[in-house]
């Protein structure tokens, strides 16, 4: 304990300055033993930014700026919950996830290659409107989710870790900037441009909480209708494509968005 209120008075007298974020990394992990570390920022629908990134393994960070930070953080459940505006606080991916999110193309295409097993997010929302999030990952570097004494830490820790992003970030606030357009438009727009199919926004709602991970019942809930309804929405977007199954509409729809966002960036 000695050990961490040294490091904590550190990032303190850090704040402001550029050696806070691995001042804070370093009283995180006096804590909590972890393998990787990002520090990464949203504003709005807009693509986020990496501030600060550390991990043991190269694998895990390997695609980030080529595919994460272009595109795929819209599919991402730490995305939705910033979206969401989720109260402050430090919550397990697990947790949040959708009910399908190991059967999407996202998990299986992305995500697994990074090697993450487990990951905790702390979320602050700072000067400017941006949500902060602090990613605490183990990876194949120990090979192990975090235990029931890390993530109690994890949230005890919290209200100090988003006191200290609140006033760092309001000593040295991130500049805005312009607006970029929204997955739903996004795949809208791409999808009758390359394939000449047209859907309609709540059928790209539908579509896009689908690459995401939801199911019927979860997608019905975020949208507050009936997972009947949502069955509905779903034969209609299958009819429209001309495809059979989930499998189909995520190899149709996950290089549009990819391909969309990432030109707009």
């Amino acid at each position: 304990m000695a050990n961490a209120f040294i490091e904590l008075g550190n990032a303190i007298r850090a704040m402001g300055s550029l050696g806070f974020h691995a001042a804070l990394e370093r009283f995180m992990q006096s804590e909590i033993n972890f393998d990787n570390y990002l520090v990464i920022a949203y504003l709005g629908e807009q693509p986020p930014i990496a501030l600060y990134r550390s991990s043991w393994s190269e694998r895990v960070y390997a695609e980030m700026d080529s595919k994460y930070l272009t595109s795929l953080y819209v599919l991402d459940p730490f995305y939705s919950a910033h979206l969401g505006k989720i109260p402050v606080g430090a919550y397990r991916l697990l947790d949040l996830a959708p009910d399908k999110f190991r059967t999407t193309s996202y998990y299986r295409e992305y995500y697994q290659k990074t090697t993450l097993i487990d990951e905790i997010a702390f979320f602050a929302y700072v000067k400017n409107g941006w949500t902060i999030n602090i990613c605490i990952g183990r990876d194949e570097t120990s090979d192990r989710t975090f235990d029931r004494r890390a993530r109690k830490n994890a949230v005890e820790m919290a209200p100090t870790i988003v006191a200290l992003l609140e006033r760092h970030f309001d000593i040295s606030p991130i500049a805005r900037r312009g607006n970029s357009p929204s997955v739903d438009g996004a795949l809208i727009y791409r999808l009758k441009e390359v394939h000449g199919i047209e859907i309609t926004p709540r059928q790209a709602q539908v579509s896009v909480l689908l690459l995401r991970g939801h199911s019927s019942k979860s997608i019905g809930r975020e949208l507050k209708i009936s997972w009947q309804t949502v069955r509905v929405f779903r034969k209609q977007i299958y009819e429209r494509c001309k495809i059979s199954s989930q499998a189909e509409l995520f190899a149709l729809l996950t290089p549009l968005v990819h391909a969309e966002l990432e030109d707009g960036s």
